[in-house]
């Protein structure tokens, strides 16, 4: 999954009113014994399941931390990457 396509999900994750068990289970902990379950629109993927309340799973707090940091150390790895091939240029130049 690349940068764009992560900052996506978190954006799901953030805002989902409703999930599926599968990405339930995916990207947060089931903290309850018992869940209101309908047929609806999963917040998440977006196909037609089982759902229950974002609430049931930690509101995604689990995956959302995890997307974060996954994305913060993309950022610094890239930005890691563009000063290395600046310091090379100017080593090359010099």
């Amino acid at each position: 999954m690349n940068l764009k396509e992560k900052k996506a999900l978190l954006k799901k994750l953030e805002t989902a009113c409703n999930t599926c068990f599968d990405c339930g289970k995916k990207y947060g902990v089931y903290s309850v014994g018992c869940s209101s379950v309908y047929e609806s629109k999963c917040g998440v993927c977006g196909e037609i399941k089982p759902i229950t309340e974002t609430r049931d799973f930690g509101y995604f707090i689990t995956g959302i931390r995890k997307l974060k940091l996954e994305i913060q150390n993309e950022k610094s790895n890239s930005k890691t990457e563009k000063q290395k091939s600046e310091e090379q240029t100017l080593q090359c130049d010099g």
